[in-house]
Protein backbone atom coordinates (compact mmCIF):
# COMPACT_ATOMS: atom_id res chain seq x y z
CA UNK A 1 0.00 0.00 0.00
CA UNK A 2 0.91 3.24 -0.75
CA UNK A 3 1.30 6.43 1.94
CA UNK A 4 -1.65 8.12 0.00
CA UNK A 5 -4.25 4.44 0.25
CA UNK A 6 -2.72 4.35 4.06
CA UNK A 7 -3.99 8.07 4.37
CA UNK A 8 -7.31 6.93 2.58
CA UNK A 9 -7.81 4.01 4.69
CA UNK A 10 -7.20 5.92 8.22
CA UNK A 11 -9.31 8.95 7.38
CA UNK A 12 -12.08 6.30 6.27
CA UNK A 13 -11.11 3.86 9.86
CA UNK A 14 -11.80 7.38 11.44
CA UNK A 15 -15.36 7.86 9.87
CA UNK A 16 -16.32 4.41 10.85
CA UNK A 17 -15.68 4.78 14.53
CA UNK A 18 -17.03 8.80 14.72
CA UNK A 19 -20.02 6.51 13.17
CA UNK A 20 -20.24 4.40 16.12
CA UNK A 21 -19.79 6.91 18.41
CA UNK A 22 -22.15 8.71 17.59
CA UNK A 23 -24.43 5.84 17.40
CA UNK A 24 -23.45 5.70 21.52
CA UNK A 25 -24.08 8.88 22.24
CA UNK A 26 -27.55 9.28 20.53
CA UNK A 27 -28.38 6.25 22.83
CA UNK A 28 -27.10 8.58 25.99
CA UNK A 29 -23.32 6.61 26.56
CA UNK A 30 -20.79 9.49 26.49
CA UNK A 31 -17.76 8.37 25.06
CA UNK A 32 -16.15 11.63 23.95
CA UNK A 33 -15.82 13.19 27.15
CA UNK A 34 -18.52 13.22 29.87
CA UNK A 35 -21.31 15.42 29.51
CA UNK A 36 -24.16 15.95 31.53
CA UNK A 37 -27.07 12.70 32.25
CA UNK A 38 -29.59 12.51 29.26
CA UNK A 39 -32.92 11.98 30.88
CA UNK A 40 -34.92 9.15 29.94
CA UNK A 41 -37.96 11.14 30.64
CA UNK A 42 -38.17 14.62 28.67
CA UNK A 43 -39.29 17.05 31.52
CA UNK A 44 -40.63 20.72 29.93
CA UNK A 45 -38.45 23.03 31.58
CA UNK A 46 -40.85 25.55 31.79
CA UNK A 47 -43.68 23.30 33.71
CA UNK A 48 -41.34 23.87 37.15
CA UNK A 49 -39.88 26.31 38.74
CA UNK A 50 -36.50 26.96 38.01
CA UNK A 51 -35.21 26.27 41.57
CA UNK A 52 -36.54 22.77 41.59
CA UNK A 53 -35.15 22.17 37.66
CA UNK A 54 -32.04 23.17 39.31
CA UNK A 55 -32.00 20.70 42.77
CA UNK A 56 -33.26 18.11 40.89
CA UNK A 57 -30.36 18.52 38.01
CA UNK A 58 -27.84 18.87 40.90
CA UNK A 59 -29.38 15.98 42.42
CA UNK A 60 -30.11 13.56 39.69
CA UNK A 61 -25.83 13.40 40.00
CA UNK A 62 -26.24 11.90 43.21
CA UNK A 63 -29.00 9.49 42.27
CA UNK A 64 -26.35 7.90 39.45
CA UNK A 65 -23.37 7.88 42.30
CA UNK A 66 -25.82 5.80 45.12
CA UNK A 67 -27.27 3.80 42.31
CA UNK A 68 -23.47 2.72 40.94
CA UNK A 69 -22.05 2.09 44.45
CA UNK A 70 -25.34 0.30 46.09
CA UNK A 71 -25.43 -2.41 42.32
CA UNK A 72 -21.85 -2.65 43.35
CA UNK A 73 -21.85 -3.33 46.67
CA UNK A 74 -25.01 -5.76 45.69
CA UNK A 75 -22.92 -7.55 43.45
CA UNK A 76 -19.57 -7.79 45.34
CA UNK A 77 -21.43 -10.00 48.13
CA UNK A 78 -23.10 -12.34 45.65
CA UNK A 79 -20.52 -12.91 44.04
CA UNK A 80 -18.00 -13.55 46.65
CA UNK A 81 -20.42 -15.55 48.84
CA UNK A 82 -21.73 -17.35 46.14
CA UNK A 83 -17.92 -18.25 45.28
CA UNK A 84 -16.89 -18.87 49.30
CA UNK A 85 -20.34 -20.63 50.39
CA UNK A 86 -21.83 -22.41 47.17
CA UNK A 87 -24.79 -21.97 45.73
CA UNK A 88 -27.17 -21.68 49.03
CA UNK A 89 -25.41 -18.43 50.26
CA UNK A 90 -28.64 -16.75 50.20
CA UNK A 91 -30.10 -19.01 52.48
CA UNK A 92 -27.42 -19.71 54.56
CA UNK A 93 -25.22 -16.54 54.47
CA UNK A 94 -27.92 -14.01 54.96
CA UNK A 95 -29.45 -12.81 58.32
CA UNK A 96 -32.82 -14.14 58.69
CA UNK A 97 -34.62 -10.57 59.49
CA UNK A 98 -33.39 -9.69 56.17
CA UNK A 99 -34.18 -12.78 54.40
CA UNK A 100 -37.80 -12.24 55.94
CA UNK A 101 -37.87 -8.36 54.87
CA UNK A 102 -36.72 -9.62 51.05
CA UNK A 103 -40.01 -12.73 50.88
CA UNK A 104 -42.22 -9.40 52.19
CA UNK A 105 -41.30 -7.19 49.50
CA UNK A 106 -41.04 -9.34 46.66
CA UNK A 107 -44.61 -11.26 47.60
CA UNK A 108 -46.00 -7.53 47.49
CA UNK A 109 -44.63 -6.82 44.08
CA UNK A 110 -45.18 -10.37 42.74
CA UNK A 111 -49.09 -8.87 43.91
CA UNK A 112 -48.85 -6.25 40.99
CA UNK A 113 -48.57 -8.21 37.70
CA UNK A 114 -48.72 -5.08 35.75
CA UNK A 115 -45.49 -3.77 36.93
CA UNK A 116 -41.65 -4.91 36.47
CA UNK A 117 -40.08 -6.17 39.41
CA UNK A 118 -37.38 -4.89 40.61
CA UNK A 119 -35.08 -7.63 40.35
CA UNK A 120 -34.48 -10.89 39.46
CA UNK A 121 -32.51 -11.93 42.68
CA UNK A 122 -33.24 -11.73 45.89
CA UNK A 123 -30.06 -9.40 46.71
CA UNK A 124 -31.54 -7.01 44.54
CA UNK A 125 -34.71 -6.18 46.86
CA UNK A 126 -31.99 -5.64 49.85
CA UNK A 127 -32.15 -2.12 51.28
CA UNK A 128 -29.32 -0.34 51.07
CA UNK A 129 -28.65 -0.44 54.92
CA UNK A 130 -29.28 -4.57 55.30
CA UNK A 131 -25.85 -4.72 52.51
CA UNK A 132 -23.24 -3.34 55.55
CA UNK A 133 -25.49 -6.01 57.73
CA UNK A 134 -24.81 -8.74 55.28
CA UNK A 135 -20.99 -8.11 55.10
CA UNK A 136 -20.72 -7.70 58.87
CA UNK A 137 -22.61 -10.52 59.50
CA UNK A 138 -20.32 -12.78 56.79
CA UNK A 139 -16.83 -10.85 57.94
CA UNK A 140 -14.67 -13.74 57.69
CA UNK A 141 -15.23 -13.48 53.51
CA UNK A 142 -14.98 -9.68 53.32
CA UNK A 143 -12.41 -9.14 55.98
CA UNK A 144 -9.65 -8.91 53.32
CA UNK A 145 -11.10 -6.04 51.27
CA UNK A 146 -12.45 -4.06 54.17
CA UNK A 147 -10.52 -2.44 56.96
CA UNK A 148 -12.73 -3.28 60.24
CA UNK A 149 -16.30 -3.71 60.97
CA UNK A 150 -16.50 0.34 62.21
CA UNK A 151 -14.99 1.13 58.67
CA UNK A 152 -18.03 -0.38 56.55
CA UNK A 153 -20.62 0.97 59.52
CA UNK A 154 -20.05 4.30 59.95
CA UNK A 155 -19.71 4.87 56.18
CA UNK A 156 -22.82 3.25 55.01
CA UNK A 157 -24.65 4.86 57.81
CA UNK A 158 -23.30 8.77 56.65
CA UNK A 159 -24.31 7.37 53.35
CA UNK A 160 -27.71 5.74 53.97
CA UNK A 161 -28.73 9.19 55.77
CA UNK A 162 -28.02 11.02 52.45
CA UNK A 163 -29.46 8.28 50.52
CA UNK A 164 -32.59 8.39 51.69
CA UNK A 165 -32.69 12.24 51.68
CA UNK A 166 -31.97 11.90 47.57
CA UNK A 167 -34.71 9.15 47.13
CA UNK A 168 -37.05 10.71 48.82
CA UNK A 169 -36.66 13.90 46.63
CA UNK A 170 -35.01 16.10 49.31
CA UNK A 171 -31.93 18.58 48.55
CA UNK A 172 -28.38 17.93 50.26
CA UNK A 173 -26.10 20.73 50.64
CA UNK A 174 -22.77 20.98 49.36
CA UNK A 175 -20.69 19.84 52.54
CA UNK A 176 -23.21 16.60 52.51
CA UNK A 177 -22.11 16.41 48.87
CA UNK A 178 -18.58 16.27 49.57
CA UNK A 179 -19.35 14.06 52.10
CA UNK A 180 -20.61 11.22 49.67
CA UNK A 181 -17.93 12.02 47.41
CA UNK A 182 -15.28 10.89 49.99
CA UNK A 183 -16.80 8.15 50.90
CA UNK A 184 -17.48 6.67 47.56
CA UNK A 185 -13.77 7.49 46.73
CA UNK A 186 -12.96 5.44 49.61
CA UNK A 187 -14.87 2.66 48.90
CA UNK A 188 -13.44 2.80 45.50
CA UNK A 189 -9.94 2.95 46.74
CA UNK A 190 -10.12 0.38 49.56
CA UNK A 191 -12.42 -2.72 47.62
CA UNK A 192 -12.72 -1.17 44.15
Amino acid sequence: MTNFENLKQFVFNGFLVDNDLTKLEQVGIAVRSPQAIQPVIRVEETAFSPLIMHSATRMASLYVAFFCLENTVRELIAERLLERKGIDWWQNSVPQKIRKEVESLKAKEEKNKYHAQRSSALIGYTMFGNLAQIIISNWQDFSDLIPDQAWITSRFNDLEMSRNIIMHTGVLPEIEIERIESIVRDWIRQVG
